[in-house]
């Protein structure tokens, strides 16, 4: 693998760089080191610094293409409609839906996933509830089962099916059985355009002040995580969940500190500051 890419690490010489990273994880303070986590997150963990951020050319960023990327999911996006996800029509509440979803972030937190795989599982729940219908009780099971279909798209060394069910009483033949129903309710469409994905194609399209960077991805995934919990943006686009979080963000640390480049976005305005949207986020970020 060339060392000047920022990919992440593939190839027989895996397990030694495993090795090699769990070494320098484990010898770093406040660092909390799961062994079943993802091996691909432990290596990438350790070897990318800040400075390396700044300096390699990662092609996964795909800089070339953005504005196709961009200008085609807003396109795929506006042929779909707007969301209308009724919570009143299904036996599951949003009490019971934010639990949920915060037990899958701990879940996520416990075994070193991606982030990706966090905001893929929350939206193939979300889908599937309307469709199943399902009791309280088995929302458990609904969720783990999203989470181990999430996993196995994008991780790249997903945990264990039995390690994700260790603390339950859900066994191994009911995640299966409900993987099949999930995916064929779902005719096998399992990936979507979540908040995360046009959180990170909007951010690469804006442009950020590097000096204060670590700032901004901090709260705009501080924000992009809360709203998953709560039911409020279920009948929002995602993409303008996205940009109501990167105005929040620059309301909160101001102009200068960002520096966000809102005239590059061909498809969308910036939002105004009457956005019901950018109001709440504004106070959740307020509040942490």
């Amino acid at each position: 693998m060339n060392e000047y890419q920022a990919s992440r690490v593939f190839g027989k010489n895996l397990e030694n760089q495993v090795d090699k990273a769990s070494k320098i994880l484990k010898g770093k303070k406040d660092i909390i080191f799961d062994e079943l986590g993802g091996k691909e997150n432990i290596i990438n963990d350790a070897i990318w610094t800040k400075e390396g951020l700044n300096k390699l050319d990662s092609p996964q960023v795909v800089s070339l293409y953005q504005q196709e990327i961009y200008e085609f999911l807003y396109e795929k996006e506006k042929s779909m409609g707007e969301p209308n996800f009724q919570m009143s029509s299904t036996k599951i509440n949003d009490t019971v839906r934010a639990t949920t979803v915060r037990y899958i972030v701990k879940l996520v937190r416990c075994f070193n996933l991606k982030s990706e795989t966090l905001f893929q599982t929350v939206d193939l729940m979300d889908q599937i509830i309307p469709l199943l219908n399902p009791e309280i009780g088995e929302l458990e099971l609904i969720s783990l089962t999203c989470l181990f279909i999430a996993c196995k798209y994008e991780e790249i060394y997903p945990p264990p099916l039995a390690a994700l069910l260790r603390a339950t009483d859900i066994i191994v033949k009911d995640v299966i059985e409900m993987e099949k129903e999930i995916l064929s309710r779902l005719n096998f469409n399992v990936i979507s355009d979540n908040t995360l994905v046009w959180l990170q194609i909007i951010g690469e399209m804006l442009g950020y002040n590097s000096k204060y960077q670590d700032q901004i991805k901090q709260r705009c995934m501080n924000l992009a995580e809360t709203s998953l919990t709560s039911s409020l943006f279920l009948n929002h686009k995602k993409s303008s969940i996205a940009l109501n979080i990167y105005m929040a963000v620059e309301m909160n640390l101001g102009c200068q500190k960002t520096q966000f480049k809102w005239e590059r976005l061909t498809q969308h305005q910036k939002p105004s500051n009457e956005s019901k949207t950018l109001k709440l986020l504004t106070y959740i970020l307020k509040s942490k």
